[in-house]
This record gives C-alpha cells, sequence and structure tokens, in this order.
C-alpha cells in the first residue's frame, strides 16, 4: 500500500473517531441549572389597641374617659379615700408577623409616693405570639398608712419595651 492511500485512511478513521467522541460526548454531557429567589416578608407592629375602666372601688373615678393611640393609653384618676382604687384595662395586640417578647417594664413613680400603681397580667419576658392579644390592669390606690392631709397628684409613665422574640 501506498502512503497516500495509508494517510488517507489515517484521516477518514481520525474524523470518525472525532465524530464517534463528540455525538458520546454529545449524549452524555447534561448542563445542570438551579434558580431560586427568597424574600422574607416579615411585620413588627405590637400596638395598643383599647383601654377602657375595670373595677371601681369606693368613691374613685376617672375624671375623664381614659383614651389611647397605637402607642400609648393615658388616663385620669380620681381616689378619695385609702380604700378607694380603680382599674384601667390596657389591651395590647401583636399585630405583626414576629413573636414579640416583653423585655421590660419600666415606669417613673416612687414606691414612696402616696399614690401607687399596680400592673397585672404581663410579666418581663411574655411573649406574645403574632395575631395574639394580652390584657395589661393597672390598678391605680392610694398607699396603706399614707398620711394625706391635702391633695396630692401623681404622675406615671409605664413603658412596655417589646422585642423581637428569638
Amino acid at each position: 500500500m501506498n502512503n497516500n492511500k495509508i494517510k488517507k485512511i489515517a484521516i477518514v478513521m481520525l474524523i470518525l473517531a472525532i465524530g464517534i467522541m463528540s455525538s458520546a460526548y454529545a449524549v452524555l454531557y447534561q448542563r445542570l441549572s438551579i434558580n431560586g429567589k427568597a424574600s422574607v416578608v416579615a411585620s413588627w407592629k405590637v400596638e395598643i389597641v383599647g383601654i377602657k375602666e375595670g373595677t371601681i372601688v369606693g368613691n374613685a373615678s376617672s375624671l375623664s374617659i381614659p383614651t389611647y393611640t397605637t402607642t400609648s393609653a393615658s388616663f385620669d384618676a380620681s381616689l378619695t379615700d385609702e380604700k378607694d382604687s380603680i382599674q384601667y384595662i390596657v389591651t395590647i395586640k401583636n399585630a405583626g408577623t414576629i413573636d414579640a417578647k416583653l423585655n421590660d417594664i419600666a415606669n417613673n413613680f416612687t414606691p414612696d409616693d402616696a399614690i401607687i400603681y399596680e400592673v397585672d397580667g404581663v410579666n418581663e419576658n411574655d411573649v406574645l405570639l403574632s395575631g395574639d392579644t394580652v390584657d395589661v390592669t393597672i390598678t391605680v390606690k392610694i398607699k396603706p398608712g399614707s398620711d394625706i392631709t391635702e391633695g396630692v397628684n401623681s404622675d406615671v409613665t409605664l413603658v412596655f419595651d417589646y422585642v423581637q422574640n428569638v
């Protein structure tokens, strides 16, 4: 056989080998792709949704109708005797999608004041689940044993510090 014929056969064989290898690669090769997208849809909204008078003892009364906004509640109580007391019930709602925890209840009244305020219904570290409400009862009364000979005024600010429950 001559060299030309061998070269032609070798070239044809190489072309066939490349064609078979290309076809085999195309059959065995697959490109995989994964596409994704994620978003967090959350809202934080712990708010006051109501205030009303609760139990009234003795001659205690409200000097005005209790009022509220989403971030504050106000009342104005009048007491005349050590046996008097009046309660205000404040409703707090978690209208957001994130569970909340009561981190702290801060107040600015001093225990030696003649008028005292008691808070019931919530404690520090209580969890308020999304969509739930809690009623906080604030009782206003005269401190037992107080010697009151003239009018006494007392202002209080209670701050309920809610944080994300993690």
